[in-house]
């Protein structure tokens, strides 16, 4: 992890144009140690309102809920994070499928899961940053209205250096 996977994911979902494209929009973020009912409802309290009485349904029950407020909408879908196929097994038939550029978009490490989830297309590989990239983003974010001093360039470049590539250590 750390290499802006999650990152990259909120800058676009957070972009005005996207923002604007997309009618419904939800972002989950779905832990090792999933469960199924916790991602249905969050994706509901994303896209509409919800009642007490939504956490008194069965499961297949909010499954349909899901679908029928997606249906005929133009909607993105984030689910971040995700480290099982089975999460993504559970959740696809969820996705109503209309052919109106609708979008669910998953973040992993696993390069896998991405591959099991758009079979129809190559997932997006993330890379790490060179050591030139490393050290720039580390010093934009330190000496942000003055370059480095001298007297720390070499030790900071060190330190870039050991981050290895992942702008999250940086």
């Amino acid at each position: 992890g750390g290499v802006g996977k999650t990152t990259f994911c909120k800058k676009l979902y957070d972009h005005p144009l996207v923002m604007h494209h997309f009618y419904v929009r939800a972002w989950v973020t779905i832990s090792q140690q999933y469960e199924v009912r916790e991602m249905l409802l969050s994706i509901l309290c994303c896209v509409t309102y919800i009642s007490k009485e939504i956490y008194e349904k069965r499961d297949e029950e909010l499954r349909e809920q899901v679908y029928r407020s997606l249906k005929g909408k133009r909607y993105l879908i984030v689910l971040d994070d995700m480290w099982d196929t089975e999460a993504w097994d559970d959740l696809k038939r969820t996705f109503s499928d209309d052919k109106n550029g609708s979008r669910v978009m998953l973040t992993s490490r696993l390069r896998d899961i991405a591959v099991h989830a758009c079979q129809d297309t190559s997932p997006h590989s993330m890379r790490c940053l060179s050591i030139h990239e490393s050290w720039e983003l580390l010093s934009s974010k330190i000496f942000v209205d003055e370059p480095c001093p001298m007297e720390l360039l070499t030790i900071g470049k060190q330190i870039a250096c050991k981050c290895q590539g992942l702008p999250l250590a940086l």
